[in-house]
């Protein structure tokens, strides 16, 4: 299969350089981006696959969490198990969702008990984009960025002035939402805050959900070059767990606490040097009322990084990261581990800038099983202003969670578990190759070949005393392409066509990963006009996929259509209104649990 997938993608890639070339034009400016190299570049002046989701973009197009944000990107799948409230993780190109990294403006915000981030606890209106890293990066971010990178970027406060907005929406289910946001810039001061709250009824027993949240920035600026923020916020949340529909269960409920507090610091001497500082702690409480859990993780962490044109051609980046895990639970109970690290990235512009190479290392110190190293080779080569390629080789690596390490010794009749403290890491071996085409005025596409070997990966299974245990014994070879396609038809009428292909096999069984599906096509129908009016029709088709290592529970394939609509008038004020589910398909991401059907949104935004 491997050489199935080089075969394809040989020819395609020759076909979009040639047309490529055969035409060049005027190309937009590229957006600016942090997270392929932590710090500020050109998308289109790095070796690496990033998409770019924008707040505005999320608005247009009618996402009413960030899962539904990312949900359509290419190698993008998201696990959901229906409706508003309920877990929204993100899986990338054949990963679980504990080996995606997701960052907030930097900072890793992935739980060390079981290693996920809820996507649906994230509020769209405090975002200014969403950057998507496609592949590992632990070489600069450590551990869990196996399957890719997820860096949220939240909005700044106003430069000059002051800015408010009101957000208030109403839908199926009896689904509230109530949103502010209010931002003021006062000479060398200025501050963000924003809130909000959403309750909804559920659309099956014990589904029903509320939730409060508020996130203030605080920004101080000693001068043009030297400037300190503070960044803090709350979410929490009350929600059913109804389980699946065949273990209903209608009496259990969740309580969830999540703070955080971040300041950094970031200093310019000079036109050449950046230094910048960063100390964070993450707090995150989940609690249920019938089966008793209580589990709380704190995490702290300080980051020191200083960036040095020190030629024309090269510029170094290198830094310290220390991160503390503490856990106190009632089911795990309470350890802590230390985390030292660092990392540097040596970045060539060659050949006149038509030549990136990023070589960067990172070197983890675990306190709890020692050293993983992980360095990464990436390149980008421009053959003109439409034309380019790039190609990466990268180890990676995931540690084990509390979970995995310390899970208390349970015993049923005819079922036994614990955890495993003595686990290692997982191990990734990823390589890449692609290229980016403006072939004429009116279609860009990209084209891109992976494959990832993945070694020590954590399963559990039964030992010879039949107890279930966690241990390094799985592995598994990831390969794929995906294909990117915007068509301009007129100035405002745009077609995105994406297509991606996944092959994801346990090594020893041959058998597919759980819900890694082989094909999954997203196209949308975008129409803007230079009155405010944005319409946009997209669909979804998502292939089979397995819910269990035996391959024996098959979750059917599905299609879904979506009709977003909204219109933005002078006085600032937006009319919007969204259909999720547009023929009422009755389809499952994850097995048992069943996904809403036709829904409506509908509500009004005001910008002051």
């Amino acid at each position: 299969m491997k050489n199935v997938c080089r075969k394809s993608f040989i020819p395609a890639l020759l076909v979009i350089i040639l047309s490529g070339t055969a035409r060049a034009e005027d190309v937009e400016l590229d957006k600016i981006v942090v997270t392929p190299s932590r710090i500020e570049e050109s998308v289109g002046d790095i070796g690496r696959t990033v998409d770019v989701v924008t707040s505005k973009e999320m608005e247009r197009g009618g996402a009413q969490n960030l899962a539904d944000a990312l949900t359509e990107l290419t190698s993008v799948d998201i696990s959901n198990y229906g409706g508003p409230g309920t877990n929204k993780n993100i899986r990338m190109r054949g990963s679980t969702s504990a080996q995606v990294l997701v960052l907030m403006d930097g900072r890793p915000i992935n739980n060390p008990r079981d290693g996920v981030v809820d996507l649906s606890s994230m509020p769209l209106d405090n975002i200014s984009q969403v950057e998507v890293m496609h592949g590992p990066g632990s070489s600069l971010y450590g551990s869990s960025a196996m399957g890719g990178v997820v860096n949220i970027i939240t909005k700044d406060p106003p430069k000059k002035g002051q800015k408010a907005e009101l957000y208030s929406s109403f839908g199926t289910a009896r689904t509230y939402i109530e949103r502010m946001l209010y931002g003021v810039n006062v000479s060398k001061f200025d501050f963000l805050i924003s809130g909000g709250y959403e309750s909804s009824a559920g659309f099956r027993p014990n589904s029903e959900l509320n939730t409060e949240d508020c996130n203030l920035k605080l920004g101080y600026e000693l001068n043009n070059e030297n400037n300190l923020k503070f960044n803090s916020g709350f979410y929490k949340s009350k929600s059913g767990l109804p389980g699946s529909i065949t273990a209903l269960d209608v009496g259990d409920k969740q309580n969830t606490l999540k703070r955080f507090f971040d300041f950094s610091w970031n200093f310019k001497p000079d036109v050449k040097t950046e230094l910048s500082a960063r100390a964070y702690q993450n707090y995150d409480r989940l609690a249920t009322t019938y089966t008793q859990i209580n589990e709380a993780t704190t995490v702290r962490g300080f980051n020191l990084q200083l960036d040095e044109q020190l030629w024309d051609i090269y510029k170094v980046v290198f830094g310290f990261n220390y991160v503390g895990n503490l856990n106190d639970s009632t089911t795990s109970g309470k350890h802590k581990y230390n985390v030292n690290a660092g990392y540097l990235e040596n970045i060539l512009d060659l050949f006149d800038k038509k030549m990136n190479i990023n070589l960067s290392c990172r070197i983890d110190d675990y306190s709890n099983f020692g050293l993983a190293t992980d360095p990464s080779l990436s390149m980008l080569y421009k053959f003109n202003e439409s034309v380019k390629i790039h190609a990466l080789v990268a180890r990676s690596f995931r540690a084990p969670t509390f979970n995995d390490l310390y899970y208390p010794h349970v015993a049923y009749p005819g079922y036994e578990a614990d955890g495993n403290p003595n686990l290692n890491p997982e191990k990734g071996l990823s390589e890449e190759v692609g290229v980016e085409a403006k072939i004429n005025q009116y279609l860009t596409s990209k084209l891109n070949y992976f494959y990832s070997d993945y070694k020590q990966l954590i399963q559990w299974s039964p030992d010879s005393n039949n107890v279930w245990r966690p241990t390094n014994v799985a592995s598994a070879v990831i390969q794929g392409l995906e294909f990117e396609n915007k068509i301009f038809i007129t100035g405002n009428l745009e077609l995105g066509l994406d297509y991606s292909f996944l092959i994801a096999k346990d090594t020893q069984t041959h058998k597919y990963l759980l819900y890694q599906p082989e094909n999954k096509i997203d196209a949308g129908l975008k129409y803007n006009d230079h009155n405010g009016l944005t319409i946009e029709l997209k669909g979804q088709f998502t292939g089979i996929r397995y819910g269990d290592a035996g391959n024996d529970i098959k979750v059917k394939s599905f299609y879904i259509f979506g009709l977003s609509a909204s219109k933005k008038f002078k006085s600032g004020i937006t009319c919007f209104g969204y259909i999720d589910n547009l023929l009422n398909r009755k389809y499952q991401i994850q097995d048992g649990y069943p996904m809403p059907g036709f829904s409506f949104t509908g509500g009004l935004k005001a910008e002051f």
